[in-house]
């Protein structure tokens, strides 16, 4: 392993090199320098001592197809998150892969019917957990014969059981119900905004009703309800805007 201390500085590839900076590595302690290794593209996909690294990739793939289908089912909250929502979902379904006990190893599947479940509860945030601003369960029954989801709030009261922590006149819910599954063919979700409230207004328990309007699921799909908190500003007497990169979200429920 070569350290580069000299005036010759590059990070990234160059001609065979591989140049980078570890984590906690300060620059004057130099870059770590090595040439690039490992079996070439038609290696791993020809040779017998690459079969495993094989299958790893197929399944990397299926856990990755999945999360996106995931991510499509819940587009109507996912700006509302503050994480890599790609590496969240890809990582729970790469768990929901591994509860494939039908397949062998590297043709495992993700079977939302039986595994999505998991999902239930997943936050979309790590400042602001939906459950520390809406501190009262927000609760979903899911209908897989009508396709439907029946969403339930409860009465909020500000600084109560409703704790926004952002400096904004007003505040809305978002609710989406979507289906998690094959995603080149999956049915978009659908999504209800309720009024703007102001911030420091108590809120009426209500009651959402939402319905897909294919009601056939197979063994690789599952309904997917997800809520999250948007703040607004006003613009004028007739027009509220979001407002972008504040909020919180969580997946309420799948099954």
């Amino acid at each position: 392993m070569a350290i580069i201390k000299s005036i010759f500085k590059f990070e990234g590839k160059l001609e065979g090199m591989n140049a980078y900076l570890p984590k906690n590595r300060d620059e004057s302690e130099g870059y770590i320098l090595r040439t690039n290794g490992g079996p070439t593209r038609k290696q791993i996909e020809k040779l017998p001592s690459c079969e495993l690294v094989r299958q790893n990739n197929h399944e990397f793939g299926t856990s990755s197809a999945a999360a996106k289908a995931v991510r499509m089912a819940i587009r109507p909250v996912s700006h509302l998150a503050d994480i890599n929502l790609a590496s969240q979902f890809t990582s729970l379904c790469r768990h929901m892969l591994k509860q494939d006990k039908k397949n062998k190893r590297g043709e495992r599947m993700v079977f939302f019917s039986e595994f999505g479940y998991l999902m239930s509860g997943v936050n979309l945030n790590k400042n602001h957990l939906f459950d520390s601003v809406v501190r009262n369960p927000v609760s979903a029954t899911l209908d897989h014969d009508t396709a439907t989801a029946e969403i339930r709030f409860p009465a909020l009261q500000p600084d109560v059981n409703l704790v926004l922590p952002w400096q904004r006149p007003l505040f809305r819910f978002i609710i989406s119900l979507g289906v998690a599954g094959n995603y080149r063919s999956q049915e978009p979700p659908v999504s209800y905004n309720t009024e703007w409230y102001s911030s420091q207004q108590a809120v009426e328990a209500q009651t959402v009703t939402l319905q897909l309007s294919n009601n056939k699921f197979s063994e690789y799909q599952c309904m997917v309800v997800a809520v999250g908190v948007e703040m607004g500003m006003v613009v004028s007497d007739a027009l509220v805007e979001s407002v972008k990169h504040i909020g919180c979200g969580k997946v309420l429920i799948a099954g």
